[in-house]
């Protein structure tokens, strides 16, 4: 293995290795240590890194599962605690089912698990996890840059008004053929200081100063635009955009009016606009919601369940809002393919859906061996950054007039 991690050099990573087994934990710090750029210590048991955790930063843990005293399971119940979490790796020579179970315990901890291998695992695939540990330890130094950003309710108004803040979009495309079917509008701030900004920097913000409606408006009323002038520069397709609306404003009576003013202010037909109601936490007041919803649909507007399968109340949603299409939240998407278990449970909740005769999308298809089973699954969207992230309008013209799709396809 190279000494230097994809071909430039970085701050060593420190490494800590959590294994019991004294000659197993030596051919490990023998594979780090042939990068050159890691500085390892080593422990055999869980107190033992839980102490050195607690006094000392690491950038990577790769820890046994199976260690006496306090096992590796049990250590990742203490790892939420800590002040800084370095970016783990689970190793065993226990069954698949196992392995992927560990991986779903470290998701309900939300725990930057990069991995859970099967011993013995070779030095290609601890290569491959050390490059993608050095590109995650870079964005995370950005993201805490940006995230202690704070920018005043002037500031906020002022970019929204003056077109800073404005929507990016992830196509939604068609499994079968590849063809983009329909785009999703994500916000992001193109700052005249900072560069483009994403929602996390800005969104939190956006919310607490109540701009959260003038948020909304602002990138339909952008989207609705953008579709128009897709339908001349793409006249056969009739492009779909889909806007996400929180709980709050889909609860507010006048809601549907202002909605259906900006769509036709701009001539547009609000078949052509899906409306994707995140469905993490409670409708405020059911009747309201009900009420709201049965009248966008009656004007015209496509209805969606955001995060389906991880939210408050999926199954009382779907019976409760006569919502016409269903996003499968990414949670149940990612790796699900080759572990018996999730694509049982992806299965089912298509299937479940495809009976109540909704569209179904999946978010969040990041490999290809996922892809090729909701393709199997006949979904009728993909997202997901295998396929394409989300982009400029620019951008997008020149993603829909060429055949990236299919070029990132079979380069993955």
């Amino acid at each position: 293995m190279s000494g230097l991690l994809n071909g430039v050099r970085h701050r060593p990573l420190q490494v800590l290795v959590a294994e019991d087994h004294p000659a197993q934990r030596q051919v490990l710090v023998s594979m780090l240590e042939q990068h050159g750029e890691c500085m390892v210590d080593e422990v055999g048991d869980g107190f033992q890194a839980l102490s050195l955790l607690k006094t000392n930063k690491y950038d990577l843990m790769i820890c046994d599962i199976g260690m006496p005293e306090l096992d590796g399971i049990q250590l990742m119940r203490h790892l939420g605690q800590l002040d800084h979490l370095p970016q783990l790796i689970f190793c065993s020579a226990h069954s698949e089912d196992i392995l992927h179970s560990v991986q779903r315990f470290g998701s309900h901890h939300h725990l930057p698990v990069l991995a859970c291998l099967e011993k013995p695992f070779s030095a290609d695939q601890l290569s491959t996890l050390l490059q993608q540990c050095v590109q995650q330890r870079s964005d995370n130094t950005v993201s805490a840059g940006l995230d202690s950003m704070v920018f005043s309710r002037q500031e906020l108004e002022e970019a929204m008004q003056d077109g800073q803040i404005q929507p990016w979009y992830q196509p939604k495309i068609d499994p079968q053929t590849l063809e983009v079917l329909s785009v999703e509008a994500l916000a992001r701030w193109d700052h005249p200081v900072y560069g483009v900004l994403t929602p996390g920097v800005f969104l939190p913000q956006l919310d607490m100063l109540n701009l959260s409606e003038e948020l909304l408006c602002s990138i339909l009323q952008q989207a609705a635009r953008d579709c128009c002038a897709w339908d001349i520069k793409f006249p056969q397709k009739r492009l779909g955009v889909a806007v996400n609306i929180n709980v709050r404003e889909f609860d507010k009576p006048d809601m549907p009016e202002k909605l259906n003013a900006i769509v036709q202010s701009m001539h547009l037909s609000p078949s052509r606009i899906t409306l994707e109601l995140t469905e993490t936490q409670p409708l405020n007041n059911l009747s309201l919601s009900l009420e709201n919803a049965i009248r966008l649909r009656v004007m015209g507007f496509n209805l969606a369940l955001d995060d389906f399968g991880v939210g408050y109340s999926g199954f009382h949603h779907l019976r409760e809002i006569p919502a016409n299409s269903v996003k499968i939240d990414r949670l149940l998407v990612h790796q699900a393919a080759g572990d018996p278990a999730a694509e049982k449970l992806l299965g089912f909740a298509v299937r479940m859906l495809q009976s109540q005769n909704v569209s179904v999308v999946v978010e969040g298809v990041s490999r290809r061996q996922d892809f090729e089973l909701v393709k199997q699954l006949q979904v009728d969207l993909v997202q997901g950054f295998l396929l394409a992230e989300p982009m400029s309008r620019s951008r997008l013209d020149a993603f829909i007039m060429s055949p990236v799709c299919s070029v990132n396809l079979e380069a993955a």
